[in-house]
């Protein structure tokens, strides 16, 4: 039977996660989910992993929904949102006292905007330890799975083909702490790509609506009218790290996190591939 637990990490009403056990006695590997939503949180948001996290369970898997506050949150931005992220993934470290949970076998799983936080864990630990989101890691992923995601925050308030901004509002600044012209230091420690190699295998799920980046077409139907953006699976290999792209073609973005879906299986596979675990 499915053991379902919420648990808090820090005081604000959106530092907590959902902790999913599978039957048995472990320890289990874990799974941390890290929602999408255009860097913002929501109750509604943190539902869009429950049923992935059901579906580990059943292959022996433990899950870790994390919410967060997010960009407009009060507290999120710079630095909370940041601290939010590691510190909820750091949390598994104290859930691991009381349940049964390998430490060892943590794959982070991100949709969208988590697949950036996702990316964001990988490399944490390169950041100075005097930065503003430094968080000392206390677990590290073992593996990355990145769902439909950009992890260029130049994405974050480019303008699509209609002229609305890419998340409907402005959301850089919050993420920054101010103008990226102003805060360059904050920027580039919240953009992954400026630390490859992150030192894990990575796998990119991703829609043919959204990679490949460089050719000259409309990319994120139509979201941004960005038509080059850093070719993540590129850089990484000529960085030195492990990584398969899965490409999905033509699917919806939300698609990645719904039942019945390529994508949603595709994710589901990437991650159990890595713990190691065949896809019934």
């Amino acid at each position: 039977t499915l053991a379902q637990t919420e648990t808090s990490y820090g005081p604000d009403p959106l530092q907590y996660g959902e902790l999913y056990l599978p039957a048995g006695d472990g320890p289990f590997p874990v799974v941390p989910f890290l929602h999408g939503g255009c860097w913002r949180s929501s109750e509604r948001m943190i539902e869009s992993y429950r049923a992935m996290s059901k579906a580990m369970t059943k292959h022996g898997v433990a899950a870790w929904n994390l919410q967060y506050r997010g960009a407009p949150s009060p507290g999120g931005g710079w630095p909370g949102t940041w601290q939010d992220i590691g510190n909820g993934f750091d949390a598994l470290k104290k859930i691991a006292e009381s349940y049964p949970v390998d430490l060892e076998q943590a794959v982070v799983v991100g949709h969208s905007s988590g697949g950036h936080f996702g990316a964001w864990l990988a490399m944490r630990s390169q950041l100075p330890p005097h930065s503003e989101i430094y968080v000392e890691p206390q677990v590290n992923p073992m593996a990355l799975v990145m769902t439909d995601a950009y992890i260029n925050p130049l994405m974050i308030d480019s303008i699509g083909d209609t002229g609305e901004i890419y998340c409907g509002e402005p959301l850089l600044e919050k993420l920054v702490g101010g103008s990226v012209e102003d805060n360059i230091n904050n920027f580039l420690q919240i953009s992954p790509l400026e630390w490859l190699p992150w030192g894990i295998p990575q796998e990119y799920v991703v829609s043919t609506y959204r990679y490949p980046v460089s050719l000259p077409r409309v990319l994120a139907q139509g979201k941004t009218s960005m038509r080059t953006a850093p070719d993540y699976p590129a850089l990484a290999v000529i960085a030195g790290d492990e990584i398969n792209v899965r490409l999905i073609s033509n699917e919806n973005h939300g698609s990645f996190t719904r039942e019945g879906f390529r994508g949603y299986d595709a994710a589901i596979s990437a991650a159990l591939r890595f713990l190691g675990k065949a896809t019934e």
